[in-house]
């Protein structure tokens, strides 16, 4: 009996899954003898597993644009110079914001007054000042 039930189920999906529209699917299951509610319930499930998918899919979306969103907090100095990224991603050179100049796959470069501050993806930070390259920060 339990066996006959997967079958029935499977037959059920295998068929919805072939059509267009729930109509279709609904016309199509009831053809083949199955009562009303079964079609509907198979209907239903199907309807609950792709939005389910779909919901999944925008979770892990929205946690990958999140992460990349957020910043770790980054304190370097050198030079006689504090550079500090907040987790807002906000960049200060010694209390004073920066401004974002450029930004790419490698790096972001900040400037504020005569210093220009370049964030590397790969962790350095160089300083600058009258674009003239002064060294990297610690």
């Amino acid at each position: 009996m339990k066996m006959q039930k997967i079958f029935i189920a499977g037959l059920i999906i295998s068929s919805l899954a072939a059509c267009s529209s729930p109509a279709e699917r609904m016309a199509k299951c009831e053809s083949q003898g199955i009562s009303k509610d079964a079609c509907y319930i198979a209907e239903q499930s199907r309807e609950n597993a792709i939005n389910s998918a779909a919901e999944k899919q925008a979770l892990e979306n929205a946690q990958k644009q999140y992460a990349q969103a957020t910043h770790k907090s980054v304190v370097k100095t050198g030079y006689g110079v504090t550079v500090k990224r907040g987790t807002d991603g906000i960049v200060t050179v010694d209390g004073k914001p920066a401004a974002l100049d450029e930004k790419n796959a490698d790096a972001s470069v900040y400037s504020q007054g005569n210093y220009q501050v370049i964030f590397y993806t790969k962790g350095k930070v160089a300083l600058m000042e009258n674009r003239q390259f002064k060294g990297y920060l610690k």
